[in-house]
C-alpha cells in the first residue's frame, strides 16, 4: 500500500510538472496581432536635429509672445513671493538659533517653516503641472485663505478656468470656492 502511494505521489508530480511546462511554453510563444492598439511611435525612437529645433522655436515663440510687462510681472511677483516666504524661514532659524526663546517660539518657528516648505512644494507643483498642461507662464501662491493662480489672459480663454481649479483640487486639495484666477 505505502509503495502503492509513493508511485501514485511521483505520477502525480510528473503530471503537474509536464503541466507547467506545457504552459509556459504555450503562453510564452508570440502571437501574430493583426492591429496594434495604442500604438506608440516614439518609444525607444531617435528625434533628429529637426524635430529637436522645431520645438526648441515652438518654445521660443511662447515666450516671445509674452509682453515685456508680463515678462516683467512674472518675474517680480515670483521674486517677492520668494523673498516673502525666505524671510519666514529666517525669521523662525533666528527663533530656533536663540537660547532665550521658548519651546512654545520654537514649536511654532518649525511649524510655520514646515508651512511655508509644504506650501512652496505645492505652488512649484501647481505651476509645473499648468506648464505641462499648456500655459506658457502661471504663478500660483498658497496661504491659508486658498489659492491664486495668475496666468496669461489669452491663455485662459483657449484653456478654460475649470483646468485650473481642477488641478489645484488636485495637487493641494483645496476646495474650488477658495481658488482665484487672475489674468494678466
Amino acid at each position: 500500500m505505502k509503495k502503492f502511494k509513493k508511485q501514485f505521489l511521483a505520477a502525480t508530480l510528473v503530471v503537474a510538472l509536464g503541466a507547467a511546462v506545457y504552459l509556459n511554453w504555450s503562453l510564452s510563444t508570440p502571437k501574430t496581432v493583426s492591429k496594434t492598439l495604442g500604438e506608440s511611435k516614439y518609444v525607444n525612437a531617435t528625434v533628429s536635429t529637426s524635430e529637436t529645433n522645431q520645438i526648441s522655436k515652438n518654445k521660443a515663440k511662447k515666450t516671445k509672445d509674452l509682453t515685456t510687462k508680463q515678462k516683467q510681472f512674472f518675474a517680480s511677483a515670483k521674486t517677492t513671493r520668494d523673498s516673502t516666504q525666505d524671510k519666514i524661514i529666517d525669521t523662525a532659524s533666528e527663533v530656533l538659533n536663540v537660547d532665550s526663546s521658548t519651546d512654545n517660539e520654537k514649536t511654532q518657528a518649525q511649524s510655520n517653516v514646515a508651512g511655508v516648505i509644504k506650501n512652496f512644494t505645492l505652488q512649484d507643483t501647481i505651476e509645473t503641472t499648468l506648464k505641462a498642461k499648456g500655459f506658457s507662464n502661471c504663478l500660483s501662491y498658497i496661504n491659508e485663505g486658498g489659492c491664486t493662480v495668475t496666468v496669461l489672459k489669452k491663455e485662459l480663454k483657449k484653456f478654460k478656468p475649470i483646468l485650473v481649479k481642477s488641478t489645484v483640487k488636485s495637487v493641494a486639495n483645496i476646495d474650488f470656492d477658495k481658488i482665484t484666477i487672475v489674468t494678466v
